[in-house]
């Protein structure tokens, strides 16, 4: 059974039950009301009989024509002793009568049997407070039992009526609902099929659960389709920048083997080149590896060091691979020692610095601060910049700003994704703030931090 049949079933069933509840509650009390206000008479004309003709006369039966005058149809009259001895019956309409008995209070009660009847027993008092006999009323409740059977009816019809309505109604509620779900799946049936990336139309004006899945439905397919062809280009690219370096492995090993063995500048020139793109088949090897790792539960090996040193560590190293100045500088008095994997932080600094490195022939800069409990890191570039429509999307895998300088600059758009990836490792964020044609900064913040008095250099 599909859901769609499900909720019309849950619907209708629900709303039948709570109907039957309902009719069952308004049958037994219209029962009860009925029954009561029918006493309440019968008990209130007994009283007037004993009143208008009064006491003493009816212990004698002096005035058994009066009475009879007053008894309805369907109704009956008994008047017995104190010794249950029946003095008086009156009954214009003859029906079957329950057992009589002396009451000495009010009474009443329902017989059931053949003939449904009411009785009620009001005492006779003639002298002084104790009774002298019992005035009965009998009513048969034919009357009460056509009613009873109308409700009955009316109660049957109008339930029908309601599961009806109530099925017709769980239809539309589970059309209403289901109607977008098998949009959903149709789209989803058709991404299987064709493999490409579809989005439902939204047609719904009101935000509810349904517009809110739609919504959340076709921004997935826009992120899905956002990173399936930034993977797609960097496959193309990475497998162009393969291609490239194994021709060009494969030319020099070509001259290598021709000329190699006579020609010393042949020789020479070869083996550097192959060397070089080696490296840089390596390199990109790693950052693959190294991303690929980041997302398989990465182990930290957290220390605590200082971060101004560690920052110094990996200036000093870019300046001797790149041979250009770079500041490092800390705002403040104190030394921000935070808990981390000194490598991966490493690994972190080289990453912005590298890439500040390959945009800039300027200064590169690199300032350390405290915030709140919180470490800072910026490192600022005086270099191209990023144009802004590209600055949401430089922290994506496999993104590259400028396509024409990759070669140029030796990465593949995999360095800031791994920065990232790095600093959510330990819980931190990174922000980029970039103009165009005047340089770009990194803000890197991490927490667990504590300082110390900076180490001031031997005299």
């Amino acid at each position: 059974m599909n859901i769609k049949n499900k909720l019309t079933l849950l619907v209708s069933v629900t709303v039948i039950c709570i109907l039957i509840i309902a009719d069952f509650i308004i049958y037994f009390l219209f029962i009860r009301t009925a029954t009561h206000n029918e006493i309440q008479t019968l008990q209130s004309k007994a009283e007037q009989i004993i009143e208008k003709i009064g006491p003493q006369p009816l212990m004698r039966n002096s005035r058994a024509m009066d009475l009879r005058t007053m008894v309805p149809e369907d109704t009956a009259i008994r008047i017995v002793d104190e010794n249950s001895k029946l003095i008086l019956l009156v009954q214009n309409d003859p029906f079957e009568l329950p057992p009589f008995h002396y009451a000495a209070s009010n009474e009443s009660e329902l017989e059931d049997g053949d003939q449904n009847v009411i009785i009620v027993r009001v005492p006779i008092i003639t002298t002084g407070s104790t009774p002298a006999g019992t005035l009965e009323m009998i009513e048969k409740m034919d009357s009460l039992d056509s009613s009873i059977g109308m409700l009955v009816t009316v109660l049957a019809f109008s339930t029908g009526g309601a599961a009806l309505l109530s099925v017709i109604g769980g239809l539309l509620i589970s059309r209403t609902i289901m109607n977008p779900i098998s949009d959903h799946i149709r789209t989803m049936q058709d991404i299987e099929r064709s493999l490409t990336f579809k989005k439902i139309p939204s047609h719904r004006k009101n935000k509810d659960e349904l517009s809110q899945l739609t919504d959340t439905f076709n921004r997935m397919m826009e992120r899905l389709e956002g990173s399936f062809l930034r993977q797609r280009q960097f496959v193309s690219d990475a497998s162009h920048e393969l291609n490239t370096t194994l021709t060009i492995i494969e030319g020099y090993a070509g001259m290598l083997k021709r000329w190699g063995t006579t020609n010393e500048e042949v020789q020479r020139e070869s083996i550097e080149n192959i060397y070089e793109e080696s490296k840089r088949m390596k390199k990109m090897t790693r950052q693959l590896l190294d991303l690929a790792s980041s997302q398989n539960d990465p182990k930290l090996e957290i220390e605590s060091f200082s971060i101004l040193e560690c920052c110094k560590q990996a200036a000093s190293l870019a300046n001797k691979l790149h041979k250009r100045d770079i500041a490092v500088r800390a705002k403040g008095a104190l030394d921000p020692i935070i808990q981390a994997d000194p490598q991966k932080i490493k690994q972190l600094l080289l990453i912005l610095l590298d890439n500040a490195l390959k945009y800039s022939d300027k200064q590169i800069e690199m300032t350390v601060s405290t915030q709140g409990e919180d470490t800072e890191i910026r490192v600022k570039d005086y270099g191209i910049g990023i144009p802004k429509e590209h600055i949401g999307y430089v922290f994506d895998r496999f993104y590259r700003v400028d396509q024409a300088r990759q070669r140029q600059t030796g990465g593949a758009g995999l360095g800031l994704p791994i920065a990232k990836s790095i600093v959510q490792e330990h819980g931190g964020t990174i922000a980029v703030r970039s103009e165009e044609g005047a340089g770009t900064e990194f803000t890197v913040r991490l927490p667990n931090t504590q300082t110390r008095e900076p180490v001031k250099p031997a005299e």
